[in-house]
């Protein structure tokens, strides 16, 4: 089986992430607030200022205690407002011709299942990687559950798709813009680099890998 395997944060979605845009509907709905902040910076300073970031990053601190059910609706709207409309038109036309190629279209992404999800439904994807949070009694714990899908664990969780699905890496294609999507794009046969970061577009260069722009 031959895939497109199309990232979303600024590749499908040219200017942001979807989980930002995400945050931001949560905060105009308030959902988050004051009691969000102070609950990552506590979370900060137990885990250690040193590696806070990518664990903020990866957990999602500020997210916790909140309802997994109500996140489901909140990202169906904001999916719907906000990040669809901002998807690329040449991106979106990528997806399309591959399909009528006859391959198998992946949606990949660190942000999270409550916006990711409905936006490969809105493209008739339904072949998702994504971040996934830890859920006991119906809330949201403040706490990553498997893999984050971000430098090595993207390609990790890749190669694992396609061993389930019987994707041919070989033959397939990869649509990602940061150099920490290194490991991921080289698995490929058809790597591009789309809206690449000056350190993919050296890669690309040095490995003569296609560069387009999607906007």
């Amino acid at each position: 089986m031959i895939a497109a395997v199309f990232d979303l944060d600024r590749t499908l979605l040219p200017e942001t992430t979807a989980e930002r845009i995400f945050i931001r509907h949560l905060v105009r709905e308030r959902v988050l607030g004051i009691s969000a902040a102070i609950r990552t910076g506590q979370y900060a300073l137990r885990t250690g200022l040193r590696n806070a970031v990518m664990k903020i990053r990866a957990d999602r601190p500020y997210l916790a205690g909140l309802h997994d059910a109500a996140l489901w609706l909140h990202g169906r709207t904001c999916a719907r407002e906000g990040i669809l409309p901002a998807l690329s038109d040449t991106g979106i036309r990528r997806i399309n011709e591959h399909r009528e190629s006859g391959h198998e279209i992946v949606l990949l992404s660190g942000s999270l299942p409550y916006v990711v999800e409905p936006i490969a439904e809105n493209l008739g994807v339904s072949n998702v990687i994504c971040s996934h949070l830890d859920v006991q009694r119906q809330r949201l714990t403040g706490r990553l559950s498997g893999l984050h899908p971000y430098g090595e664990a993207k390609a990790t969780l890749m190669r694992a798709m396609a061993e389930r699905h019987g994707i041919e890496l070989d033959v397939s294609y990869c649509y990602a813009d940061h150099h920490t999507d290194d490991l991921l794009l080289e698995m490929f046969g058809n790597p591009v680099c789309v809206n690449p970061s000056e350190k993919l577009r050296k890669t690309a260069r040095l490995r003569d890998w296609r560069v387009e722009v999607f906007d």
